[in-house]
């Protein structure tokens, strides 16, 4: 039983991912709202608070993220985002090739 409890469990996101995930999210919810709260954020990448205040935390420490009374992306985590954004497409691409074969 507890094998396909496995099958059935969501694949763990690596930090990386996540620092995609929530840059992604303040990407989207900046569009759309004149502030970035931390809960929708939360809401949007599916994460505990815990989990989404500890890497806000290494976020901002590591300049990706800013935050005053809204939290916002800055030139570093854009460009993050961007790279990132063009490896998922290469590695999907590969991907592709790989099964078409």
């Amino acid at each position: 039983m507890q094998g396909n409890f496995r099958s059935v469990a969501k694949e763990r996101r690596s930090k990386i991912q996540l620092y995609y995930d929530i840059v992604s999210a303040i990407v989207e919810d900046s569009q759309n709202n004149d502030s970035v709260s931390p809960t929708r954020i939360q809401f949007k990448c599916n994460t505990s608070y815990d989990k989404l205040t500890k890497y806000l935390e290494e976020m901002k420490e590591r300049q990706i993220i800013a935050q005053e009374k809204s939290i916002k992306v800055t030139d570093k985590g854009m460009k993050f985002h961007q790279d990132y954004s063009k490896i998922n497409e290469l590695i999907l691409d590969v991907s592709k090739q790989i099964r078409a074969e």
